[in-house]
């Protein structure tokens, strides 16, 4: 079995979402995929391990960096608004009025021979899972251009020069999927809004907050499968878990229904800072478990 770690903010709801996505993907891609945290060492960390020799978070990284991204729609007339390659694909789930927003999404790539898509759906299907925005576009970018402009600069990067601490290589990409706090400026708080300074008046000025492409990313990965607990309208959270376990387990025990590891629990502020805005992570605060 190969092995590896990724230092982890445990109060990072997006950094903790993206280790999830990295055992999911190295499941399917190298197979016996089993990861958990550890929080007693000299750092936080997620540790993963799978089968081969392969350093797993390398094989996933390399793996997206290269993969083919389609949309899928199980109709004709619904296609990615903005561009995005669309796919007709009948039995897929959908929302009762799908929209180009909601469309759900695949990476396509090769792996030793052998073709592996890993999905990404818009969490509005009408299933049992709660909806959320996190990944769902209100009136500004859409999925499509998120996840563009999040792969491309990953493309930038070799894995090597990231492999040591993946969730704080930054960036100056354009919208991503606001699941890492830190790219997120609540005018309010931070005393300006680089939004308002870039569309001003001459062309403004072209600031912009950093962005941490493969934490976002693999996030979504994450939470294709799982959900943070719902706590009300505004609120969620997520856990972390002490061993390693399977992706069906950690699924279970990221919303605290795993009874038997020892676990941290994260209470999640979601809301929209500005009105009819994209929602953004807040505040992060830690609850006591027994």
């Amino acid at each position: 079995m190969a092995r590896a770690e990724i230092p982890v903010d445990l109060f990072n709801p997006g950094q903790v979402f993206a280790c999830l996505g990295f055992l999911e993907a190295a499941d399917l891609l190298v197979g016996d995929a089993l990861g958990g945290f550890a929080w007693w060492d000299s750092r936080d960390c997620f540790r993963i391990c799978a089968r081969g020799d392969e350093d797993p978070v390398a094989v996933v990284l390399d793996f997206i960096k290269t993969a083919e991204v389609k949309w899928l729609s199980h109709r004709q007339d619904v296609k990615e608004r903005d561009g995005g390659d669309t796919e007709i694909r009948e039995g897929i789930a959908a929302s009762a009025e799908p929209r180009a927003a909601d469309l759900p999404g695949l990476l396509r790539g090769r792996r030793n021979g052998r073709t592996v898509e890993i999905g990404f759906g818009f969490w509005a299907d009408g299933s049992s899972r709660f909806a959320t925005t996190f990944k769902k576009s209100t009136n500004g970018a859409s999925s499509y251009v998120r996840f563009r402009n999040g792969l491309e600069a990953m493309k930038q990067w070799d894995t090597k020069s990231v492999l040591a601490d993946p969730f704080n290589r930054d960036a100056r990409t354009e919208s991503l999927f606001r699941l890492d706090p830190r790219g997120s400026v609540d005018p309010i708080h931070g005393g300006f809004s680089p939004d308002t300074l870039r569309k001003g008046e001459g062309g403004g000025l072209d600031v912009r907050v950093a962005t941490y492409p493969i934490c976002e990313l693999l996030a979504i990965l994450g939470l294709e499968n799982a959900r943070p607990e719902r706590l009300d309208a505004t609120r969620c959270a997520y856990c972390v878990w002490d061993r390693l376990l399977p992706p069906p387990l950690a699924r279970a025990a990221i919303a605290g229904a795993l009874g038997f590891v020892r676990r941290r629990r994260f209470v999640v502020e979601h809301e929209e800072v500005k009105k009819g805005g994209d929602r953004k992570m807040t505040n992060v605060t830690e609850e006591p478990t027994q």
